[in-house]
C-alpha cells in the first residue's frame, strides 16, 4: 500500500532522512519512532506531498508521490487523514463545523455532510458537544475532534503526528483506543512518536526510521 524507497530527505544540504526504506500493508497498525529531529514529522509530510523527497520514491496505492503534478495533490489528501500534534481547531468554528470544513472543501454539502459529521462524533462520543466551540473543550476532546475532522471523509490512511504529545496518560490511552476503533474497521494508521509507553498501548509495528 505505502513504500519509502531510498528516500533522502535533506533541508539546506542538512540530511533529515538518509535511505529510508520501509513498507506499510493496507490495515496495518504503524508507529513511526526515533529521536527528536530524526524525521517523524517530514516522513509524514512526505506521504501527503507538502514535502518531497531529495532523492528516492515514494509510492502510495501505486502511484509515484515524486512525480504527482500539483493538480493531482487534492485527490491524493482525500485519500489521506491527518492528525496534527497541536489539533489546529478554528476557534471560531463549533465542533460541528470543525470536522464539516474538509468535506465543504471537497464540495459536499447539505444532508449528506449533516449525516457524515453526525456519524463521526457519534464513533468519537462527542456527538453531544457538537454545537460547542474548541475552547470549552479539555485537551482530550479538542484531539478527539481533530481525529473525526481527519476520518469523516473515510480516508484509507490516518497519519497522526504526535497525537498525544500534550495530554496526560489517561487522555493518551483514550486517543489511542480511538484511533485503534478505526484502525480495527480496515484504516490503515501510521503514527509518529518518540513515547514508549504510547507504542505499549497501541501494540502496532515499529518503524524506526533511524534503523529502516
Amino acid at each position: 500500500m505505502i513504500e519509502f524507497s531510498h528516500v533522502y530527505k535533506n533541508y539546506d544540504k542538512n540530511y533529515i532522512l538518509r535511505d529510508l526504506n520501509f513498507t506499510v500493508n493496507k490495515g496495518e497498525f504503524i508507529f513511526i519512532t526515533g529521536p527528536s529531529g530524526a524525521g517523524k514529522t517530514t516522513t509524514l509530510k512526505l506521504l501527503i506531498a507538502v514535502e518531497k523527497p531529495t532523492h528516492g520514491a515514494i509510492r502510495f496505492l501505486g502511484t509515484e508521490l515524486q512525480n504527482l503534478k500539483p493538480r493531482d495533490i487534492p485527490f491524493l489528501r482525500r485519500k489521506i487523514g491527518f492528525v496534527f500534534q497541536d489539533f489546529k481547531l478554528l476557534p471560531n468554528r463549533t465542533v460541528f463545523q470543525n470536522v464539516a470544513l474538509g468535506l465543504e472543501v471537497s464540495g459536499v454539502f447539505g444532508n449528506v455532510i449533516t449525516k457524515n459529521v453526525s456519524e463521526i462524533l457519534k464513533s468519537v462520543e462527542l456527538y453531544t458537544k457538537r454545537d460547542d466551540f474548541p475552547s470549552s473543550l479539555s485537551g482530550g476532546e479538542q484531539q478527539r475532534v481533530a481525529i473525526a475532522r481527519a476520518l469523516v471523509q473515510n480516508p484509507q490512511v490516518l497519519l497522526a503526528d504526535e497525537p498525544t504529545g500534550n495530554l496526560d496518560e489517561n487522555t493518551a490511552k483514550i486517543i489511542i483506543d480511538t484511533i485503534k476503533s478505526f484502525n480495527n474497521k480496515g484504516t490503515t494508521v501510521m503514527l509518529a512518536t518518540h513515547d514508549k509507553n504510547l507504542i505499549s498501548l497501541g501494540r502496532g509495528r515499529v518503524i524506526d526510521i533511524t534503523k529502516s
